[in-house]
């Protein structure tokens, strides 16, 4: 197997775990007092390639900021009815499901991508063997 697809498998791997959590936030959306996970990527061994570092939960210091908010004072003054809109939503719990669906699109075009190269490398091996025979 050649570097770029080594590289490719592991980034593949990678984003799978982070598409795992991704769907974990997701699906705990209306969970009360969850703390969304997050996947951290490293450099593959030698330097090459993608991997995971760690899968941790989002701060549980982290506040709430701009529409939505649900921390402290945000029962006060305009938007305040807008409270139960947000939990629905995933903001009162830590989980923006904006947040969450950008996340995906980016998993999807980086697994795509990989993917794409791994499918390049396995036809061009191939037209090389063919010519060698």
């Amino acid at each position: 197997m050649s570097i770029e697809s080594s590289s490719s498998v592991q980034a593949l791997s990678a984003f799978g775990v982070a598409l795992d959590a991704t769907a974990h936030n997701i699906a705990n959306v209306s969970t009360g007092n969850y703390q969304p996970l997050r996947a951290e990527f490293a450099d593959g061994p030698g330097g090459q390639g993608v991997q995971v570092a760690a899968v941790n939960r989002a701060g549980s210091g982290a506040e709430s900021v701009g529409p939505g908010a649900t921390g402290a004072g945000a029962s006060e003054g305009p938007g305040a009815g807008l409270q139960g809109v947000s939990s629905l939503l995933g903001q009162g719990n830590g989980v923006d499901i904006a947040t969450e669906m950008v996340g995906l699109m980016q998993i999807e075009r980086a697994y795509s991508a990989n993917a794409k190269v791994i499918s390049t490398v396995e036809q061009t091996t191939g037209r090389v063997m063919d010519l060698i025979a």
